[in-house]
């Protein structure tokens, strides 16, 4: 037996060991390009980084400015020299002179506030201050110059232009501005919540407290978006997840590019998500800042307040500080202040104490030393077969009394067991968990030159959550330690100007994102402290004993997972007459590194109580317990797991847009960019799949290619085609189309073992009441193969009444690209009182979707046949490949589609009082959501009923998971006035409303191989008005109810043996997917505060932050699930719960925030 204890003290070093697996079995680009990236940022970043505090993030993290200059009487004005200055870094973003025909184009802009200066002969000098230029925004400006002196001056500000209406881009996007990120109420501080706000995003989670897993954008799939943070995507590579974003301390403001966004962006088929770091001043400034939560603030849960009697709220104790500075870096007498150096840096931890109280069910003393007395079975001897005197055991296993010497005896009473004549749920253990996170950034921007400017920042986080423990004793725990996380991204870049027309822009980006559990029950010597000869990692076996609580390491507790992400940008930006054009290339080199046990590493014994049981019964807890005592073991098993394999992947985008100015009032947006995504690869070629058409393993490098024959297409053009038409000073209309391709996910929604690396040795059963020729004290035989050099072996004795167990998800095919189509026509309109109106039509077309298609099925027209026979070698027999299991490949099969009606009404929030509106419509509808389970809400069905057949998955395109039909969010800000105890309050408050997403009814699966049968019926009757049923709430009619809907779908039979008939014959419910949505929610956050001076800038602000300030019940989801069954020769359902809530979303929740600012 290969051991595994090399493998797990390479764990121990996981940061570092995840990144020496490279293709050639060298130090791979996740040790020496990570630490070479590190270097050149910090390195570059310590020599100078840019001076456009912000400068240079790849894809379009900047903004744009561009205008006209014209004299009093509305004639264009050529070669006006023209000065672009920031004013909080007074450094000179750009200086040149406009075109022949008036117009000016400033690209690769750092979000901010900005001065314009503009000169012409014969006119006065004109400056507009305060213009903001927004991330991935193009802001659009008219100069009028007046007759005069240059000497004389005319200075106005930009709140007098007209610079709201986007009159330049066609792309649906919206911004989330500083005010908005520091003033609006944010549950735990953290960014992704104000998501909520966004017109056309729909999420998991509550209505402000936005699940970052669950977002989709106009109706795309979740775990497709795009988020970047200073140009480097925190996207995970290998699940499409997101990292977290920095503090709201730590970014100024972020983008959602929500629709059509410009040709270089891509590798999304949803929306993107672009986000700006703080940058240094001119001057220093910095903050403290502290959070607090406390349950005395709270209310209870509503799920507490349904028992009887009321079950006190949960202690919830949550703390949060950090801190900022930043301003102009020198250093005394080595490094000056020039004011071209600017740094800023953010920390900030958050604690979380959690308490938990884990209830087991332990034996007594009496029973863990062999006396059954008390018990109301008969002990027998499993080799005499007859019983024990005084059920007594005359001997014990060294092993087990070693294991019942460390585990704890009963603590409390529990609850009788009149059964068995015993107590259950008799201990109890109660902890408080800490969950810790850390978040650091940091920038230094530098202009080295008029026309030279670099930059360098660096976000750095972990996160550690314990996870709750079993008993006292951390060797007997059936959990890992800690589900830990660390990462960081940094970004490097440099922006050259040619010429006031033509701007180059290189940069480079990493991105690691690390996850890591280990078993609590680690180095436990189990030779020494169990008795057991030797476990694989050293850790005590999953022991499964009938009627008690389980002991030892489960599964999933032994694993790494390590993502690298390197991303050389570069573009170049011309300006032409009318034209803007922006070309350029994007790389994406993608690494994840993996060790993933799916099963039980250290094995699974498992004492049913057969052994020591006069009738040979399973169950009883009194002979269960007393077969592990005697050490005899009734089946097991344990998994040589696949060594850590390093998965590759890479994308190459290359594009070019025009951004072509017709006149004033016309402007397209002419883009295309074509993108190449490869096939995935696995280093050192331990890469295996099942053939679905022959039911043969291919292996990478041996009788397949090292993609195992799954080839992209390689000519993918994404056109990108917009306009944005100036009707009068007032209105904009815009309108666009683009075409958008998908990323490969490499861990295919779980977790992902390849047939012959992976290998389980099982100890079956071997007959009534025959114990393993081994026991306890003996240990696992350890006597499983893994040939590395021969995966095909283990085919090897397989058959039908022993077949091949795949484990996981595998890549069937990659060809067509997964690909979406986007569109939107839609107006702007200027109103008074500096407000903006929205109104759009948005729609996308989901083709070539990936979906979990399930292989080696029992064909249909035997469903029947196998469900008569009722044995599990018949089902087995009945499938295309007898010695191999049902197994699961993705195909880019799916479709979707997504219309909305999209209108939002707004007031800038830098005035006294400034609000956000937006309504949407919309219809999503899909015959698959995700490939991942936890990408969609609760209890919707991503999947159809029967994905294995194209005809029928078809049948089932339906409302998708995340299909919210209207949605309405406000987000509002104001100060108030009058006396001075009353005045400079900042109120803010958010409310949302929007209806439920559907809900998937099913029933128990009687059909071979199906995963989410549904019974026959209409959902059209099954809602009543809700009401409270003892400690639920009934949201559906009860199946008791006469006018209950729905029937059971077959197969169901009565009967044994040659007596077996069927009252239901098999066949597909007809309840469609996805048929009734469940409960709504109506929410209300609201956020006072007052900022009081200090001493000259020094200020202090306290802060009250109130979610769900109502107290308003918004229901979770209805138990959705029926079971179906025979009474007598009526088909029936039994499932009392079915259609009951028994909780809610959280209710109200309070934290108090103090912050100095300097």
């Amino acid at each position: 037996m290969e051991k595994l204890q090399k493998m797990k003290h390479n764990l121990r070093g996981k940061w570092q060991s995840a990144a020496q697996i490279s293709g050639d079995g060298r130090r791979g680009p996740g040790s020496r390009a990570v630490w070479l990236a590190a270097s050149l940022t910090l390195g570059a970043g310590f020599m100078g980084s840019t001076i456009f505090p912000r400068a240079m993030y790849a894809q379009s993290a900047n903004a744009t400015v561009r205008g006209s200059v014209t004299d009093a009487g509305g004639s264009l004005v050529p070669n006006a020299t023209v000065a672009l200055r920031n004013q909080e870094t007074r450094v000179l973003v750009f200086q040149g002179k406009a075109q022949e025909n008036g117009t000016f184009v400033v690209p690769q802009v750092p979000a901010g506030n900005y001065s314009l200066t503009v000169e012409a002969p014969g006119m006065k000098t004109s400056t507009l201050n305060d213009i903001v230029a927004s991330v991935s925004q193009v802001t659009s400006l008219e100069v009028k110059l007046e007759v005069g002196s240059a000497n004389e001056q005319v200075t106005v500000t930009a709140a007098t232009v007209t610079q709201d209406l986007d009159r330049d881009t066609s792309n649906i996007s919206t911004l989330i501005s500083p005010a908005e990120v520091q003033n609006l109420p944010l549950q735990s501080r953290d960014a992704y919540n104000l998501l909520a706000i966004v017109p056309g995003i729909t999420h998991g989670g509550s209505a402000t407290n936005v699940n970052q897993q669950q977002i989709s954008i106009n109706g795309s799939r979740s775990l497709n978006t795009e988020l970047l943070l200073d140009g480097v995507s925190l996207v995970v590579p290998s699940t499409g997840f997101t990292a977290g974003l920095p503090s709201p301390d730590g970014i100024t403001e972020f983008r959602v590019l929500s629709l059509n966004a410009p040709a270089e962006f891509g590798r999304t088929s949803g929306g993107v998500i672009t986000v700006s770091t703080k940058y240094g001043t001119d001057t220093f400034h910095g903050n403290l800042y502290t959070l607090a939560r406390n349950e005395i603030l709270n209310a209870n849960s509503y799920a507490n307040g349904l028992k009887s009697p009321v079950v006190a709220k949960q202690r919830d104790r949550y703390f949060q500080f950090g801190g900022s500075i930043g301003g102009p870096l020198f250093v005394p007498r080595l490094y000056g202040r020039n004011h071209q150096t600017f740094f800023f840096v953010n920390y900030d931890r958050t604690l979380q104490l959690v308490p938990d109280t884990q209830t087991q069910t332990v034996p007594t003393a009496d029973w863990r030393a062999g006396n059954f007395s008390s018990a109301l079975t008969t002990i027998v001897n499993p080799v005499t077969r007859t019983p024990f005197v005084g059920n007594r055991l005359s001997s014990i296993d060294p092993a087990a009394a070693a294991i019942m010497a460390r585990l704890p005896l009963p603590n409390t009473t529990g609850t009788f067991d009149a059964v068995n004549n015993r107590y259950t749920s008799n201990y109890v253990y109660s902890t408080t968990r800490r969950l810790n996170s850390q978040r650091v950034v940091g920038r230094l921007d530098q202009q080295i030159h008029t026309s030279d400017r670099l930059f360098a920042s660096v976000y750095r986080f972990t996160g550690s959550s314990p996870q709750v423990a079993d008993y006292n004793d951390a060797l007997l725990n059936t959990t890992y330690d800690c589900a830990c996380t660390e990462g960081w991204s940094a970004s490097l870049g440099e922006t050259h100007v040619f010429t006031p027309t033509l701007v180059s822009e290189l940069h480079f980006g990493f991105f690691r994102y690390g996850s890591f559990r280990n078993p609590t029950g680690d180095n436990a010597n189990v030779p020494s402290t169990f008795k057991i000869p030797s476990t694989p990692m050293d850790q005590l076996p999953y022991l499964n004993i009938s009627g008690n609580s389980a002991i030892g390491a489960n599964t999933n507790t032994t694993q790494f997972n390590v993502t690298n992400t390197f991303t050389p940008f570069g573009s170049i930006t011309k300006t032409w007459g009318p034209h803007t054009i922006k070309a350029g290339f994007a790389y994406r080199w993608n690494q994840f590194n993996s060790f993933n046990p799916a099963s039980y590493v250290n094995g699974s014994l498992n004492f049913n109580g057969e052994i020591t049981s006069p009738n040979a019964t399973t169950g009883n807890p009194a002979n269960a317990l007393a077969d592990f005592l005697l050490g005899r073991i009734k089946t097991g098993n344990y998994e040589i797991p696949q060594p850590a394999t390093g998965r590759r992947n890479h994308n190459l985008g290359l594009f070019a847009q025009d951004d072509f100015r017709v006149n004033s009032k016309l402007t397209l947006n002419l883009g295309v960019r074509y993108e190449y995504e490869s096939p995935q690869t696995v280093s050192n070629n331990i890469y295996s799949r099942i053939q679905e058409s022959t039911g043969t393993l291919l292996v990478a490098g041996k009788n397949a290619s090292t993609s195992l024959n799954i080839n992209t297409p390689k000519l993918n053009f994404s056109p990108r085609l917009g306009f944005a038409y100036s009707a009068n000073p007032s209105t904009v209309i815009r309108g666009g189309f683009g075409t958008f391709y998908g990323l490969v996910l490499s861990n295919l929604g779980g977790q992902i073992a390849y047939p012959g690396y992976d290998v389980t040795s099982s100890y079956n059963n071997l007959g009534t009441a025959v114990a393993q020729p081994f026991t306890l004290s003996q240990g696992l035989p350890l006597n499983g193969v893994r040939d590395l050099n021969n995966p095909g072996a283990v085919f090897n004795g397989t058959s039908a009444a022993n077949p091949l167990t795949i484990s996981g998800v595998q890549f069937g095919g990659l060809s067509p690209m997964s690909m979406v189509q986007q569109y939107n026509l839609g107006v702007q309109q200027k109103l008074p009182w500096n407000m903006l109106a929205e109104i759009n039509y948005v729609g996308n077309h989901g083709l070539h979707l990936p979906v979990n298609v399930p292989q080696n099925l029992v064909p249909i027209s035997q469903w029947d046949s196998v469900a008569l026979a009722n044995s599990t070698l018949a089902q087995q027999n009945a499938k295309p490949f007898h010695n191999i299991g049902s197994f699961t490949s993705v195909y880019n099969v799916g479709n979707a589609r997504y219309n909305a009606l999209q209108a939002s009404l707004r007031r800038q929030f830098s005035t006294s009082l400034a609000f956000i509106a937006n309504y949407t419509w919309s219809k999503n509808q899909d015959d698959d959501s995700s490939i991942f389970g936890n990408g969609v809400p609760t209890n919707a069905s991503a999947h159809a009923q029967y994905s294995g057949d194209n005809k029928l998955r078809r049948a089932d395109y339906a409302l998708s998971s995340f299909d919210t039909r209207n949605t309405l969010n406000v987000a509002l800000q104001f100060t108030t006035h009058g006396p001075v105890w009353l005045r400079d309050f900042k109120i803010a408050p958010i409310f949302v409303m929007r209806s439920g997403t559907p809900v998937n009814i099913t029933q128990n699966n009687l059909i071979p191989n199906v995963t989410a049968q549904r019974p026959n019926g209409s959902s059209q009757n099954l809602k009543i008005n809700k009401y409270r049923d003892g400690s639920v709430i009934r949201y559906f009619r009860p199946i008791t109810d006469a006018n209950f809907p729905l029937t059971p779908s077959g197969p169901l039979f009565v009967g044994t043996g040659t007596a077996r008939r069927a009252i239901i014959p098999a066949a597909l419910g007809t309840l469609g997917r996805n048929s009734i949505t469940g409960p709504g929610e109506v929410n209300l956050d609201l956020s006072i505060s007052r900022t009081l001076p200090i001493y000259k800038e020094a200020k202090f602000q306290i802060r009250l932050d109130a979610f769900n300030v109502l107290n308003h019940v918004n229901l979770q989801f209805p138990n959705t699930s029926l079971t179906a069954t025979v009474s007598g020769t009526t088909p029936i359902f039994n499932s009392s719960t079915f259609g009951t809530i028994s909780s809610a979303q959280p209710m109200r929740v309070m934290q108090l925030v103090g912050r100095i600012t300097f």
